[in-house]
């Protein structure tokens, strides 16, 4: 199983609707037939974070799924492409892991295609 794992930062994109957020998160892990396992957590470490991680066995559909409804949303996007990062573990765990978004656009992504 993999796990695609979006984690957010909100003090990065002020006005980033949170609640909004969170139902779409809410709506993606009911889908069943894509997500086994999801986990929501927040934490604070320089700044309050929030990790959306979704344990899958498609994860190449899921991730499309999490870009469609978040990053390319209308309201959600700019924001979450300003204060969130997505990653997704390997089939061995979090030790070998892809980066699938980087708010900063310096930082170099794995291709999603060897999801």
């Amino acid at each position: 199983m993999r796990a695609p794992s979006m984690q957010v930062q909100p003090e990065r994109s002020k006005g980033l609707d949170l609640d909004r957020l969170m139902a779409a998160c809410t709506a993606i892990a009911a889908d069943t037939n894509l997500v086994d396992h999801p986990q929501f957590d927040r934490g604070h470490d320089q700044g309050l974070y929030l990790n959306f991680t979704f344990g899958t066995h498609h994860a190449a559909a899921l991730w499309r799924l999490l870009r469609t409804r978040s990053y390319e949303d209308e309201e959600l996007g700019a924001h979450l492409c300003a204060a969130s990062m997505a990653v997704c573990s390997s089939t061995e765990g979090w030790d070998d892991y892809l980066l699938l978004y980087h708010f900063d656009p310096v930082v170099t992504l794995d291709p999603d295609t060897t999801l």
